[in-house]
């Protein structure tokens, strides 16, 4: 008759003992910690679908198309509806419509609003914490396997543009973009990393 609540004490020590385990492990997961889960993979490649929300059109647009990224270089070729081709390497932004025909060059120190964007969404990629925070005030929420990132721009420029960027993802991978403009406009880009 002891050997019942013997087992049944000992199981509830392993219990108590598995349950501090993952408490201690979300105890030390913090912005950090996300950051050098994003930054183990500083270059990679997904797929992605994007709607958006327009105030002046009653039926949100979809997107699709593949990412690829680096340190240095961030690329988004959208394929459907229509191709087009944004590079993003350095201080130069390239985006090419349709088979390349139409081509434009812009140097992003020009401008300071899509500069700080792209700058925020590269230190994301790559788990680069200090340049993330010269452009954004960051609150993270959730564990390591849910998580959500909330960026709120720092400089008034910025705010006048975009209200705030929301990503979510999962340990060291981004599953959701969302890009919330101060006129209320958003997109949300559903992120599909290629692991291969």
């Amino acid at each position: 008759m002891e050997v019942i609540p013997t087992r049944i004490s000992t199981l509830l020590f392993a219990a108590c003992l598995a349950a501090m385990q993952s408490l201690a492990v979300a105890a030390s997961w913090d912005l950090e910690t996300l950051m050098q889960d994003l930054a183990a993979s500083r270059s990679g490649t997904a797929s992605f679908v994007e709607t958006k929300f327009l105030a002046v059109l009653n039926v949100p647009i979809k997107q699709s198309g593949t990412l690829a990224y680096s340190p240095d270089h961030l690329e988004k070729v959208t394929l459907m509806p229509r191709r087009e081709r944004v590079l993003i390497k350095g201080n130069a932004l390239t985006i090419e419509s349709g088979s390349g025909k139409k081509t434009r060059h812009v140097r992003l120190s020009r401008y300071p609003v899509l500069w700080g964007f792209v700058e925020g969404m590269r230190a994301t990629l790559t788990g680069d914490l200090n340049t993330l925070k010269r452009f954004y005030d960051i609150e993270l929420h959730g564990w390591t396997n849910d998580w959500e990132l909330v960026l709120s721009p720092r400089h008034q420029r910025m705010r006048a543009v975009v209200s705030l960027v929301r990503i979510r993802g999962s340990a060291g991978l981004i599953n959701i973009i969302e890009l919330v403009e101060s006129n209320g406009d958003r997109s949300v880009m559903h992120v599909t990393e290629d692991t291969s």
